[in-house]
């Protein structure tokens, strides 16, 4: 394993860094950050010994959710069909329609994911035929994410600001996504689908349809929900370890 080896000095001396400012304004200077700091080029690094590892980087203070994979239903063009049937005002007086899907509930839209032998099913009230099939799991989710380096950072400063610093003190490597795990998480809720659909606020395109990605995306905490196996690179002192099931 001398490649993950290496890897793990990276990440020491990343660590050892301490608090470093961010390289990007916004949400994503924490992974540009990294990835700077790691001398990669784009958000997937080729370890011959454990194969593709996609680079995820979160704020250990942070509850958003991390995003597995981008996939927008079937059939092509539904997720605009869903826009002009089921989009609102945000708070600023744009349409936009941003629905976090459950497996276990409808939503305020009245979505629900609904697993069947060959697809999941986006459940809707006026019943528009919107769907992934199950092959989404092979060609999706596990191309992209069947390995996935997840590092771990303090913050301080303003966040999503100049002023923001990060000290990246945990990673963790995990590997073996698991489909019947993964329809389980849906279930649950602990993975959940992201609809993200607006207009453009600006610049040329203002006021047309704007498609940000539907994700499939769960919480760091609930990884190993839907992976078979983790192993710590930079081991923490609670946040990761604390929270994982015990697994091999």
């Amino acid at each position: 394993m001398e490649k993950l080896d290496d890897l793990k000095r990276r990440l020491i001396s990343v660590k050892n860094m301490g608090f470093v400012r961010t390289h990007r304004v916004h949400d994503t200077g924490i992974g540009k950050t990294l990835e700077d700091l790691l001398g990669v080029a784009e958000n997937n690094m080729r370890l011959p010994d454990v194969g593709d590892v996609e680079l995820k980087a979160k704020r250990i203070s942070s509850g958003s959710m991390l995003t597995l994979a981008t996939k927008s239903p079937l059939p092509r063009g539904v997720n605009r069909v869903l826009f002009d049937r089921y989009r609102y005002l945000d708070d600023s007086g744009h349409h936009c329609l941003h629905s976090t899907v459950y497996g276990s509930r409808p939503n305020k839209q009245g979505f629900r994911i609904v697993p069947t032998h060959d697809r999941l099913i986006l459940e809707n009230p006026q019943n528009v035929t919107a769907y992934w099939l199950s092959s989404v799991f092979e060609e999706t989710l596990k191309s992209k994410s069947d390995r996935i380096l997840l590092v771990l950072a303090e913050t301080k400063g303003r966040r999503k600001s100049a002023d923001e610093h990060f000290h990246f003190t945990e990673a963790y490597l995990l590997s073996n996504l698991n489909e019947a795990k993964f329809l389980s998480a849906i279930a649950n809720d602990k993975l959940k689908v992201d609809i993200r659909i607006g207009l453009f606020r600006s610049g040329a395109r203002e006021g047309q349809y704007h498609d940000h990605g539907t994700g499939f995306r769960i919480g760091k905490l609930d990884f190993l929900q839907i992976y078979d196996s983790y192993e710590p690179v930079i081991s923490g002192s609670t946040h990761l370890l604390g929270g994982f099931p015990e697994v091999k």
